[in-house]
């Protein structure tokens, strides 16, 4: 109990030099931990103190770790502030701008291999069916195409699953990169967000595998895709409704900065979420009303600028729509290529600060 006591007084006593105070005394804490206060308010959200940032809950504290703020990951040192550059998290490096937001942002990915991991034999792979489940060494794969299994984040018949670098699937309490935790039920398929529940996983590729015909070229109708299907930006609000912009180090004037669409090329902010309407999907062959299987992959030029990802829609119990979305991570300019079963259609994305 001295001991614990010792550690604890000692941990106050460190944050304590760590945490800037100012002559107004605006830091006050308690057993909970810290919060800052303006007038007879504290804050909540992002607060730039002394020029560094904070980043306080709805409850007040100040918050430490890994955070999601919109579609961007964020580190919390443990004074607080937020990181930016090269620092060391657990005895791996990682990389944020100079925003705070990770450079590695959209997927979350395994640290390390379960012990019985393993990749699947040629042998299993030659003797399944393509765009199938199998399973080997205890473990449950897909099978793409030939010798090609499914790794990382798939959407497969409108579920998402993911799988390790060997192929295999996960299950139950998944930990990525950032060290926050997601749920993936027994089937495998993506349950939520457990640190956090509002999180989605976003995915480049897309394939379905309930389709009886074999006549696999489509056709693709983009004169909806150019529309904002439920355009979101941090920019201009936090969760709880209150304006961030000043706290992100942007303009109030950057309220205009909702995303625009001109011909096939959207412009955007950096740190935008953007949805976009349907790509309708038909048979090339006119006389079948039977949809092939499809293999959809989002790609882009830059995705140090711009990542993409595809979602499904269904009609008619077939997956006939396919909607891409963007995360904009900095300035600059990508083209986005969306291919199904080799028929591709693109569209250019234009971020500015």
């Amino acid at each position: 109990m001295i001991k614990k006591l010792v550690c604890s007084v000692i941990a106050t006593i460190s944050i304590i030099m760590l945490i800037p105070i100012g002559a107004s005394a605006e830091w006050k804490s308690d057993n909970h931990g810290w919060w800052y206060t303006e007038g007879s308010s504290y804050i909540t959200g992002w607060k730039q103190i002394n020029n560094l940032w904070y980043y306080f809950g709805a409850d007040g504290y100040m918050q430490k770790g890994w955070i999601k703020d919109g579609a961007w990951w964020y580190y919390l040192k443990d004074n607080g502030v937020m990181a930016t550059g090269k620092i060391s998290i657990k005895d791996k490096t990682y990389e944020f701008y100079d925003n705070g937001r990770w450079k590695n942002n959209y997927l979350p990915s395994r640290e390390s291999l379960k012990d019985n991991s393993m990749k699947p034999s040629a042998k299993t792979l030659e003797e399944t069916s393509d765009f199938s489940w199998f399973e080997e060494h205890g473990n449950k794969y897909f099978k793409i195409l030939g010798g090609i299994y499914a790794y990382g984040g798939w959407n497969i018949d409108g579920d998402l699953y993911v799988f390790d670098k060997n192929g295999v699937l996960q299950k139950g309490e998944y930990t990525g990169q950032s060290g926050n935790k997601y749920l993936l039920g027994e089937d495998g398929k993506f349950v939520k967000g457990i640190t956090y529940p509002e999180d989605e996983l976003w995915v480049e590729t897309a394939l379905t595998t309930k389709s009886t015909t074999d006549k696999n070229d489509v056709k693709l109708d983009d004169s909806n895709m150019m529309n904002l299907n439920d355009p979101y930006s941090k920019d201009l609000a936090a969760g709880n409704g209150t304006t961030i912009l000043q706290a992100l180090d942007y303009k109030l004037e950057n309220k205009k900065s909702k995303p625009k669409i001109e011909g096939k090329t959207l412009y955007c902010k950096v740190k935008q979420s953007i949805y976009l309407g349907n790509i309708k999907v038909s048979s090339e062959n006119s006389k079948s009303s039977a949809l092939p299987n499809l293999m959809v992959m989002a790609s882009s030029t830059d995705e140090n600028v711009v990542y993409s990802a595809v979602d499904l829609g269904l009609e008619d119990g077939f997956y006939k729509n396919i909607y891409p979305k963007i995360e904009a991570y900095k300035a600059g300019k990508a083209t986005i290529t969306i291919s199904v079963n080799g028929a591709k259609t693109t569209f250019d994305v234009i971020v500015t600060e």
